[in-house]
């Protein structure tokens, strides 16, 4: 995908499996198509000629099954949903930099963490350090960019294994053009490996329902993306409180032991929705709030939501999901009753309010109204 940015020829002297050739150009094509509506600010990838020598047909397999293993919400989902996994791979070098300051020590805490839960699992955890987005992020945004990475991992370590689960993080209703997906991933399988994308069966909010009552995975889940300070979790960027409003929602929160105790509301005036993976989550957390009753979430949910729409030049009427979703609770909806309320229901409004006259809501607005203006323009072309 690095050599796609150019066109041209990409030559390569070691071996490639012939099956991996064959399926390259559907690849390209599925990828070229995709950086249309990426929105990254990118050209359209354009096509390479690959030129390899092929690698000699398999003599054995292995029998062993791999999966990534970061302590997150898909990781832990693929692991507990496929009793047949072997073995566990951490990377250090993708979302965990080890020469960024942030990650220095933290980077060693999440090894040592995941390495427990692996030894609880009574599975061993494999650890392969890449210095691949020096590579690729001055070309690449990872956010497009992670699947190939994740696979350039395993086919590091292919001659280990036979099959190898992919973690995606959309359900198959919802599941964008970007990433880890089942029409492309499949397309790297060589003739010794079988990848396999998993997780299409369950929303992230249901993940997160089926894994928060283990209790290794109350000890280690690990979300967060901005780590300030080397947090494992620090309570307030995006994905780490998109997580602790659903398991509040779910009422399974004050089991979790790695993020803050407090859920702070208000800090979710700073979060702003620019791709539409983040804003379909963000209309799930919304659902799973409704569903609760939880009127005292409510508000702080659908500033997110509305925002990340007039970020995207979406109408408010728009929704990713078919089905309607649960009705909305401030038009006269009251929160179930409950002692571990973040907010009381009194504080609905003015939670709101906050939200719409803080700094970042009123200095972003003009940038958000003249992206709107922009998209419709090109729409109209």
């Amino acid at each position: 995908m690095p050599a796609m940015r150019f066109g041209g020829t990409l030559t390569m002297p070691a071996p490639v499996s012939p099956r991996m050739l064959r399926g390259q150009r559907e690849f390209q094509a599925i990828q070229r198509a995709w950086s249309l509506e990426w929105g990254f600010g990118y050209p359209q990838l354009e096509e390479v000629e690959v030129r390899a020598p092929t690698a000699p047909p398999p003599t054995g397999r292995p029998g062993r099954i791999g999966t990534f293993f970061s302590g997150g919400v898909d990781s832990w989902s693929t692991v507990l949903e496929h009793p047949e996994i072997t073995d566990l791979i951490f990377v250090r070098g993708f979302d965990l930099m080890p020469d960024d300051d942030r990650h220095v020590s933290l980077v060693d805490q999440v090894e040592d963490r995941l390495r427990a839960a692996a030894a609880e699992l009574e599975l061993p955890l494999h650890v392969v350090e890449t210095n691949l987005r020096e590579l690729s992020d001055p070309l690449l945004r990872w956010d497009a960019y992670f699947g190939a990475g994740l696979v350039a991992a395993t086919l590091f370590m292919a001659p280990l294994f036979e099959r190898f689960l992919l973690a995606t993080d959309s359900d198959y209703e919802v599941q964008q053009a970007l990433g880890v997906s089942r029409l492309a991933t499949q397309l790297w399988s060589t003739e010794h490996l079988e990848i396999v994308e998993d997780g299409g069966r369950y929303s992230r909010l249901e993940r997160l329902r089926r894994i928060a009552s283990h209790p290794i995975v109350r000890r280690t889940l690990r979300v967060c993306w901005e780590n300030p300070g080397g947090s494992y979790n620090c309570g307030r960027c995006r994905k780490c409180l998109m997580t602790m409003i659903s398991l509040e929602a779910l009422g399974m929160r004050q089991g979790i032991e790695t993020f803050p105790e407090r859920l702070d509301l208000f800090a979710v005036a700073d979060i702003e929705i620019t791709h539409p993976v983040n804003l379909t989550l963000w209309e799930d957390v919304l659902d799973a709030v409704r569903a609760a009753g939880r009127a005292d979430l409510e508000p702080a949910v659908e500033v997110v939501v509305m925002g990340g729409k007039e970020r995207l030049g979406l109408g408010p009427e728009y929704r990713r999901r078919r089905g309607a979703g649960p009705a909305p609770l401030r038009d006269g909806g009251m929160g179930t009753p409950g002692s571990n309320r973040s907010q009381t229901a009194g504080d609905s409004e003015k939670l709101l309010a906050a939200v719409l006259a803080s700094r970042s809501w009123r200095l972003t607005a003009p940038l958000r109204t003249m992206g709107s203006r922009l998209r419709r323009m090109r729409r109209q072309r």
